[in-house]
């Protein structure tokens, strides 16, 4: 098992090269060192990803200084609750540390509310930031961040 930064041309391999919105606006990030994409891999494929942003237009996220954004955490259902999200979310947290961030925060969206908000508690968001609509980093077909219906929970961890 490896936990790594991963270069954009994995980025490019796990997103299909799909040119949608979203990935340019990814893609676009990467290059110019305002993301980090991280991942957990195997010998058969991946495992999970971690992005970090390090500034944001939504300063309540990220401000480039102290605080960053983490986005698009996800483990592959076959590998859910055996500790590869754990390694790999503790490994991304110490990555921040030693950039000398102090602060970073998390989306919980509402499709897996409950579970999500109970995970991210144990990593130590705790701190509801505030609800939002607006997600900055899901690009819509207009290259606008997505407005939602209903807003999802900007959540804070302090880093000791």
């Amino acid at each position: 098992m490896k936990i790594r930064q991963a270069n954009i041309e994995k980025f490019k391999i796990i997103w299909e090269y799909s040119n949608s919105p979203t990935y340019n606006y990814f893609l676009r990030n990467l290059k110019n060192n305002n993301v980090e994409f991280w991942t957990i891999e195997e010998s058969k494929g991946l495992i999970g990803e971690l992005y970090i942003f390090w500034n944001s237009e939504d300063k309540d996220e990220a401000n480039g200084i102290n605080r960053a954004y983490l986005c698009a955490f996800r483990i592959q259902k076959e590998y859910q609750g055996q500790g590869y999200g754990k390694l790999l979310m503790n490994t991304v947290l110490e990555r921040i540390k030693d950039k000398g961030f102090k602060e970073v925060t998390i989306g919980i969206d509402n499709s897996e509310f409950d579970k999500l908000n109970k995970m991210y508690s144990k990593f130590g968001f705790k701190e509801l930031i505030k609800e939002t609509n607006i997600d900055y980093h899901f690009i819509n077909a207009n290259n606008k961040p997505t407005l939602f219906k209903e807003p999802y929970s900007l959540k804070l961890k302090v880093l000791q």
